[in-house]
């Protein structure tokens, strides 16, 4: 299905705690590698390791990083949202991603959880699940 394609992968970093946030780091990274070996795709998650170099909570390196997170997108073929949250920096990346015209697909969402479907509109997205910042 994704065979030799190269996926974004969107899912959550902002959280409450240091604690949190790094084990959403951890998370991309592994649902970085899940993709790969479910799906035989390249993918990428720029959320898995920038957060080391930049600070969320500071206003000029969280824009910094969503701007390297979009350019990171445009080398991809596709999106995967991976979780069941939607943050608004994922927001922002699916918005992209469907006006770049974009295949975006969902990895464990509500409707097929521990399974990847086609998102074909991103009303679906938006109704599915609460955005948080």
């Amino acid at each position: 299905m994704l065979v030799g394609l190269t996926a974004y992968i969107c899912s959550p970093l902002s959280s409450p705690s240091q604690k949190e946030i790094l084990h959403n780091m951890e998370m991309a990274r592994f649902y970085m590698e899940r993709m790969t070996e479910l799906y035989h795709c390249r993918s990428m998650a720029s959320h898995a390791y920038l957060p080391l170099m930049l600070d969320d909570t500071v206003p000029r390196e969280r824009e910094a990083a969503l701007r390297i997170g979009k350019e990171l997108m445009s080398l991809c073929d596709i999106l995967i949202i991976c979780g069941r949250r939607i943050s608004s920096g994922m927001a922002g990346e699916i918005q992209t991603a469907f006006f770049r015209g974009m295949g975006v697909y969902w990895y464990d969402g509500p409707a097929k959880p521990f399974e990847i479907m086609q998102v074909k509109d991103w009303r679906y997205v938006e109704d599915a699940l609460q955005i948080y910042e």
